[in-house]
């Protein structure tokens, strides 16, 4: 293939418009990380895009640039996965929208990230075929992960502060040190981690996402666990997903 084509797999974050007709993809590339391409008649009634490029879906792209520093327009689309009930379930669509959220707001343009790709792409297939109710579970395992990937990955064993060994239940979370803080180091402002919660995250950092579908717990320990993933992202990244107010809302 000419120099000036390439392939690569690819999750379809968000579009805007641009021009006439056409459209500004933001992607999640396999081979190149997040990137932004052209997608030249993609608004039109007749495009040959169709649904190729809708956001949540996973396509097979043929890309095309003049050279390194030019950007990138999309030649062809072959879908590779798609999902409907992302649109037409609000519960799933909260968690697709927070799946992809985290990458727009957190993955640098052009930092790649195989490995996040496939977390990535893996979960949104995940939650197509989990029952809903098991949906949160799927995606406080992919942030516990994503966390990972990024750079962030607590040992859940040890105090953050004093190296003190941790026991099964005990734990706190503090947004200056971050987590996990034991009995002694936890300070007025630190955040009580219940057992349950400490248990999830030990257990989510080594286990693949569709194990999320045998997952049970207490409303009470889910509401504790998210409030815990919140911290952490508000420690690593000084914010969080949009998203999270309608998913909050679900709990």
């Amino acid at each position: 293939m000419d120099s000036r084509f390439a392939t690569t797999e690819a999750v379809v974050l968000n579009s805007i418009r641009f021009g006439e007709g056409h459209k500004i993809i933001n992607l999640f590339t396999e081979r190149f990380g997040r990137i932004e391409a052209s997608a030249f008649g993609a608004r039109k009634t007749k495009s040959r895009f169709g649904s190729r490029l809708e956001p949540f879906t996973i396509s097979q792209l043929v890309l095309y640039r003049k050279n390194e520093d030019s950007p990138f327009s999309i030649s062809e689309a072959d879908i590779r996965f798609q999902d409907s009930s992302f649109s037409e379930e609000y519960e799933k669509y909260i968690i697709a929208s927070a799946l992809i959220e985290s990458v727009v707001l957190f993955v640098a343009a052009g930092q790649i990230e195989a490995g996040l790709y496939r977390l990535l792409s893996e979960s949104l297939r995940v939650l197509s075929s989990i029952p809903t109710n098991k949906c949160k579970y799927l995606l406080s395992m992919y942030d516990v992960q994503f966390l990972m990937h990024m750079g962030y990955t607590p040992n859940t064993s040890l105090c953050k502060k004093c190296g003190r060994e941790m026991g099964e239940s005990e734990a706190s979370i503090d947004h200056f040190f971050g987590f996990p803080l034991c009995s002694k180091c936890a300070g007025d402002g630190s955040f009580t981690v219940l057992g349950g919660a400490l248990r999830f995250i030990r257990w989510a950092c080594e286990q693949p996402v569709f194990v999320s579908k045998k997952v049970k717990m207490e409303k009470t320990t889910l509401r504790n666990l998210r409030s815990v993933i919140e911290l952490l992202y508000m420690h690593t990244f000084h914010r969080k997903p949009q998203s999270w107010k309608q998913l909050n809302a679900l709990l």
